[in-house]
């Protein structure tokens, strides 16, 4: 028999291979490696599951082996049958040993030997060594020849080819191999345990990079829609949802945008946020919660539901639901909104590690949401006390009752026409709301005097941007409106008050306020004159260009949509029919 040494190759895998959750028994590396190991002294090696089916055979051991140990013959047949009972044995004694004799209708010419493989308490496969032991055939090895169909003549002489051991050698060789299977077994146990602490170390990792990511622009200052649009797109990149929708309560997304206008009803797209692939239409979303709220409690973290059509409620989503993990958005037993994780990519179901990140996830979310009402209802709180402040100044004088606010709106549009950023536009609104305020410190007399003013009156009422940036001049958070406030009265030819400021040294928000003081009181009526029309108030704006308001911001200026400005200036006036409106557009009826 040829005793040359091979070196090792890998051991070819057959039949079917565990599915990802059952680990094999023993790792292909180290089969390889016992297999090269064991073959020189004339052992050929299989590997067989929990089911008994062969996960992989030698196929390097020579011609010999390959022929007899093809799939699904009779000696494929003898293999599984000698495996199935190995496992039997193991069931009933829970033994790290068995019995290592030769078994099997071929012995002793071709003895089989099983070694049972555990995992913990059971028996996670089996390893199968087999052996010649004579290249004479005796009557069990002739039947096999016949059941295989080969040549007795050419089976002999490619038994002898093959590396061959007597059975005292084997008696030695299979404790060792049992030893070394078992040690392989082991090291596959543990390869596992170590590739499932790392994939748990990997997921711990994305999650916590993902909340990190989230939490960095879960800004107050951005809106709830923003944010969640945002959110979804980061949980999209790590989880295996098609789609991430979020379906907010109404007056979650109101706060903070009501201040100017009054309270409106958010957009459907501000509450209804949806990312990913084949989207469902938004009131269906809104539906679907609907559907599923009577289930939500504030016990109840999650729901999860594979198979969702299956369910009563929500049967009419079958043409586009499939799976669905339902994420209440609580905060103090208040429900804000819910989060959906909709169909998983890989069409398998959702898992509790999906639900996990996504719980994660939703954790951050509620409490920014709570964060942005509660910020919203400070900033309507403040606005709220600004315009009462306002307008009680302009109730001092029924002629410019409601001009700060006009003049507010008026400033922002402009803002906005020189492209200035949103954040600063909102600043000049301000600004422009309160830049009357140091009227108060003006006596009445001079305030609601009909007709013009003397000199030494109009000195006195030249006082008041100065009388209004000392009384805002203590409130730390709208230092930066005192420029608007102090100086909207300067001109560019340097012949305004109270500094007599020219050019570029005229703050922006000072020269933006500027123009839409002058326009507000001059299509509005005054005790001195009556409101000039339109289309001459705009012409007298563009005439003043580079004398008393800044040429670029004139241009801007006048490239509004002034009817459509007006009538929003309009809207925010509480009397219809307080200070003669503008001549050229038809006042309407009511607020």
């Amino acid at each position: 028999m040829n005793s040359q040494f091979n070196p090792i190759q890998t051991i070819e895998t057959v039949g079917r291979l565990p599915a990802p959750d059952v680990p094999p028994p023993i790792m292909q590396e180290s089969l390889d490696e016992l297999a090269c190991a064991f073959r020189q002294f004339g052992l050929w090696l299989s590997l067989w599951s929990s089911d008994a089916e062969c996960l992989a055979k030698d196929h390097d051991a020579g011609a010999f082996w390959r022929l007899i140990g093809a799939d699904n013959n009779s000696f494929h047949r003898i293999l599984a049958n000698q495996a199935r009972l190995a496992m039997q044995a193991y069931a009933s004694a829970r033994a790290d040993s068995l019995d290592l004799k030769s078994t099997g209708p071929l012995a002793p010419s071709l003895p089989i030997f099983a070694i049972p493989l555990r995992r913990g308490a059971r028996c996670a496969g089996v390893l199968l060594a087999a052996s010649i032991t004579s290249a004479e055939f005796d009557e069990p090895m002739l039947r096999l020849c016949g059941d295989l169909e080969l040549d007795r003549t050419m089976l002999e002489s490619e038994a002898r080819r093959v590396q061959g051991a007597d059975h005292e050698l084997i008696a030695k060789l299979i404790p060792a191999l049992a030893c070394a299977a078992r040690q392989s077994s082991r090291f596959a146990k543990l390869s596992e345990e170590v590739k499932f602490l790392t994939h748990n170390l990997q997921c711990t990792y994305e999650e916590l990079h993902l909340i990190y990511q989230i939490s960095g622009k879960m800004s107050l200052n951005n809106k709830p829609a923003h944010v969640l649009e945002m959110v979804a797109d980061e949980l999209l990149e790590v989880c295996r949802a098609e789609s991430i929708a979020f379906v907010l309560r109404e007056d979650v997304t109101a706060p903070g945008d009501r201040a100017q206008y009054g309270v409106i009803a958010p957009a459907l797209n501000e509450r209804i946020i949806q990312i990913g692939e084949n989207l469902p239409g938004p009131r269906q979303l809104e539906r679907l919660a609907e559907s599923l709220a009577p289930e939500l409690t504030a016990a109840l973290p999650h729901l999860l539901m594979n198979g969702a059509a299956d369910h009563p409620e929500i049967k009419w989503t079958s043409d586009w639901l499939r799976h669905l993990v339902v994420l209440p958005l609580w905060r103090n037993h208040d429900l804000l909104g819910v989060m959906f994780a909709i169909n998983c990519t890989d069409g398998g179901d959702f898992t509790s590690v999906d639900v996990q990140l996504l719980r994660a996830v939703a954790d951050r979310v509620a409490p920014f949401l709570e964060n942005h009402q509660l910020y919203g209802d400070l900033a309507d709180l403040l606005m709220g006390l600004l315009h009462a402040m306002v307008n009680s100044i302009d109730a001092k004088d029924t002629y410019t009752c409601g001009h700060s606010e006009r003049v507010a709106l008026y400033a922002k549009s402009l803002a906005q026409a020189a492209h200035l950023p949103t954040g600063t536009c909102d600043r000049i609104y301000l600004a422009g709301l309160l830049h009357d305020v140091g009227k108060i410190g003006v006596p009445d007399a001079i305030l609601c005097k009909t007709g013009r003013l003397t000199t030494e009156e109009f000195d006195a009422m030249k006082k008041h941007p100065e009388i209004g940036a000392r009384i805002l001049s203590r409130i730390r958070q709208i230092n930066d409106l005192l420029p608007g406030v102090l100086h909207h009265h300067e001109r560019v030819d340097g012949r305004g008050y109270p500094d007599g400021l020219a050019g570029d040294e005229i703050p922006l928000f000072g020269k933006i306020i500027c123009i839409a003081d002058c326009f507000d009181a001059m299509t509005t009526n005054r005790t001195y004159r009556a409101a000039m029309p339109l289309q001459a108030a705009l012409a007298e704006v563009r005439r003043c260009a580079g004398t008393q308001f800044d040429p670029h911001l004139t241009e801007a200026f006048l490239a509004l949509n002034h009817e459509k400005i007006v009538d929003e200036a309009r809207a925010l006036t509480s009397e219809a029919g307080n200070a003669a409106w503008i001549n050229d557009v038809r006042p309407s009826k009511g607020v």
